[in-house]
């Protein structure tokens, strides 16, 4: 019961990303957790925020006036600067991610079908000779299908897209952690200076160039 209570709980502390697990599922196996949907939103949410607000007033409720002002400038600042790009990155990848899935558990079907079918068809052949060219007509079928889902998910491969963009939106989360808690390179930065480094850093992740990493014992 106290190993089923710790796994819930490490499930709700993970880092939160759009399409999560619907409610429904949060009561299901991890792994019917981790099944694809079909009518995956197509685009980002745009309410989505990496910070629970109201879990943030109550924590800043009793903090310094001068911390909580900063604090609030930097959210502010970071949702115009970060969360519009982190929010499509994001969505993107948790959509190539569904969309991989679903190719896969395609496969996985046809192939668990395909083979079904040539046993039918060896029982048959010594059977019932004269239904023969159904089943074979129904595995022609099965491998036009499957080289049809193999020239659709070939054009636009999901496997790299999805790490690629998984990539950039997990290194837009961390900057966007590290400013807010005034981490390398922001701490030495104030007022504009500070900003213009973080739009510098973000505008490079978007594009695929990863900056240094600062150190934290500098």
């Amino acid at each position: 019961m106290a190993s089923q209570q710790s796994s819930s709980a490490a499930r709700k502390e993970q880092p939160t990303a759009q399409g999560g697990v619907s409610n429904v599922r949060s009561r299901m196996a991890a792994w019917i957790q981790e099944l694809p949907v079909l009518n995956f939103p197509s685009q980002p949410n745009p309410n989505f925020e990496l910070i629970n607000r109201e879990k943030l007033k109550a924590v800043l409720a009793t903090a310094d006036p001068e911390a909580r002002k900063r604090v609030e400038e930097d959210l502010a600042f970071l949702e115009t600067e970060i969360m519009r790009i982190f929010r499509q990155r994001d969505h993107e990848a948790k959509l190539q991610q569904n969309r991989y899935r679903i190719y896969q558990i395609a496969y996985i079907f046809l192939a668990a079908l395909a083979g079904m079918i040539g046993s039918i068809q060896a029982i048959a052949l010594s059977h019932s000779p004269n239904a023969l060219p159904f089943w074979a007509f129904l595995e022609t079928l099965i491998a036009l299908f499957v080289t049809y889902l193999a020239t659709i998910s070939g054009r636009e491969p999901p496997l790299p897209l999805w790490l690629t963009n998984r990539r950039r939106a997990e290194q837009l989360r961390r900057e966007y952690f590290r400013y807010l808690m005034n981490m390398p390179p922001y701490d030495e930065k104030e007022g504009y200076t500070r900003q213009t480094e973080l739009a510098k850093r973000v505008a490079d992740i978007n594009r695929g160039v990863y900056p240094e990493e600062p150190s934290a014992l500098q």
